[in-house]
C-alpha cells in the first residue's frame, strides 16, 4: 500500500494541496487571524483584479507559472486544438524518365509530390499534482498528406526510371502518373516537473507513427496497364525530454509560450513493394521486409495565448516536427529487386529517410 501510494504521488494522481495544513495543526490554524495585508502579500499576483486590493498592496510580483498563470492551482487543464500542417514531400527519387531510358532525362521525380495542407485534431489533458507540476497526456492524428502528378500523354514518350526495382521494365509508356499519401499520429505521456517560474522541464514516453503509400501507374505503348506500389510503416517508441516556457509576457491577459522536445527512439519499420503488368501475358511480383533501428523525434513550437477569463484561453501558434531514421516509400524502389532475371530476388528496407512537417495550431485551453 505504501509503495502504491508513493507511485501515485509521483504520477500526480494523489494530489497534495499547496499550503494545506497538517491534521494536527488544523485547530491552531482555524483560530489564527490573518490580517488582509498579509493575505495580499501571500498571493500578490492578480493580473485581472480578481482579488480585493488594499492601497498598501505589495509591488512584488511572482512570475507566472506554466499552465497556472493565475496562481489558482487548478486540478485539471484541457486543450482542444486543430493542427494545420504542411509537408514539402520526400527526397528526390526519379520515377519516370523520358524515352529512351538511356537519355537520362527525368520526367517525373518523387520530390515533385508536394502535399497541400493537411489538418487534424490534437487533444491534451494535464493533471496538476499540487506541487506546481503536472502529468500530461497528448494525442494527435493527421491523415491527409496527399499529392499527385501526371505527365501529358505522349505515344511511347516515357519509361520507368532506371534503378526502380533494380531492373526496370524497358517497355515504352504512353501515360505515366504518381501519387503519394502519408499520415502521422502521436501519443505522449509526460511528467512535468515542479516549477516556481517561467520554465518547466518535462520528461516522458512518446509513440509516433509515420506511414507512406506510393502509387506509380502507367499505360504501355500496347495499352496494357502497369502499376508499381511501395508502402511503408514506421512505429517509433522512445523517451523524450523538453522544456515549456514563457517567451514573452507576465501578469497580463496576453503572453507567448515556447516549447521544445527531443529524444532518441526505437523505430520498427516495414515495407511492401509490388509490380504488376496487365495484358495477354500478365506479370506480377511482390515482396516485403521489416527492420529496426534507432531514430530521432523532435518538436518545436511557439503559441500566442489570450486569457479571455479566469478559466478559458484562446491559443494560436506554430509547431514543427522532425522525424529522422524513417523508411519512406520512394526510397524502397531501388532496394527491392523484383524483376532481375539474371539474379535472385533481393529485398531490403531503406531507413535513411527524414521528414519535416510544420504549420499552425488553433484551439482553446480550459482550467478547472
Amino acid at each position: 500500500m505504501l509503495l502504491a501510494t508513493l507511485l501515485l504521488l509521483l504520477l500526480g494522481f494523489v494530489r497534495p494541496v499547496r499550503g494545506e495544513p497538517a491534521v494536527g495543526d488544523q485547530a491552531a490554524v482555524a483560530t489564527e487571524e490573518v490580517p488582509p495585508e498579509e493575505m495580499i502579500l501571500e498571493f500578490p499576483q492578480d493580473p485581472y483584479g480578481l482579488r480585493p486590493q488594499l492601497p498598501t498592496a505589495s509591488a512584488c510580483e511572482i512570475p507566472c507559472r506554466v499552465l497556472d498563470p493565475l496562481d489558482q492551482c487548478p486540478c485539471w487543464t484541457g486543450r482542444a486544438e486543430a493542427l494545420m500542417l504542411w509537408w514539402d514531400g520526400p527526397q528526390g527519387t526519379p520515377l519516370f524518365n523520358a524515352a529512351p531510358a538511356s537519355s537520362g532525362v527525368v520526367a517525373l521525380d518523387a520530390a515533385s509530390l508536394n502535399s497541400p495542407m493537411a489538418a487534424g485534431p490534437r487533444f491534451s489533458l494535464f493533471r496538476h499534482t499540487g506541487d506546481t507540476g503536472q502529468i500530461e497526456f497528448t494525442y494527435f492524428f493527421i491523415d491527409g498528406f496527399t499529392a499527385a502528378n501526371a505527365l501529358p500523354a505522349t505515344t511511347g514518350g516515357y519509361v520507368v526510371s532506371p534503378g526502380v526495382l533494380c531492373c526496370s521494365p524497358v517497355t515504352r509508356l504512353n501515360e505515366a502518373s504518381a501519387a503519394l499519401g502519408s499520415s502521422i499520429q502521436s501519443f505522449e505521456l509526460n511528467r512535468r516537473l515542479p516549477t516556481a517560474g517561467r520554465w518547466q522541464w518535462l520528461a516522458g514516453f512518446r509513440w509516433v507513427q509515420w506511414n507512406e503509400d506510393l502509387a506509380m501507374d502507367a499505360v504501355t505503348s500496347l495499352s496494357d496497364p502497369l502499376a508499381i506500389r511501395s508502402d511503408t510503416n514506421n512505429d517509433l517508441y522512445g523517451m523524450q525530454i523538453g522544456a515549456d516556457t514563457f517567451l514573452w509576457g507576465n501578469g497580463g491577459p496576453f503572453w507567448i509560450e515556447g516549447i521544445g522536445k527531443a529524444g532518441l527512439f526505437y523505430n520498427r519499420s516495414a515495407q511492401f513493394t509490388s509490380y504488376s503488368l496487365g495484358g495477354p501475358q500478365p506479370e506480377f511480383a511482390a515482396g516485403g521486409t521489416s527492420t529496426s533501428r534507432a531514430a530521432f523525434v523532435g518538436e518545436l513550437g511557439a503559441t500566442a495565448v489570450w486569457q479571455m477569463n479566469d478559466w478559458l484561453a484562446l491559443r494560436l501558434g506554430w509547431v514543427a516536427f522532425w522525424l529522422g531514421g524513417l523508411a519512406q516509400a520512394p526510397n524502397q524502389l531501388d532496394n527491392n529487386c523484383l524483376l532481375c532475371d539474371d539474379s535472385l530476388q533481393t529485398l531490403a528496407t531503406d531507413t535513411g529517410g527524414s521528414v519535416f512537417v510544420n504549420g499552425l495550431t488553433l484551439g482553446l485551453e480550459a482550467r478547472w
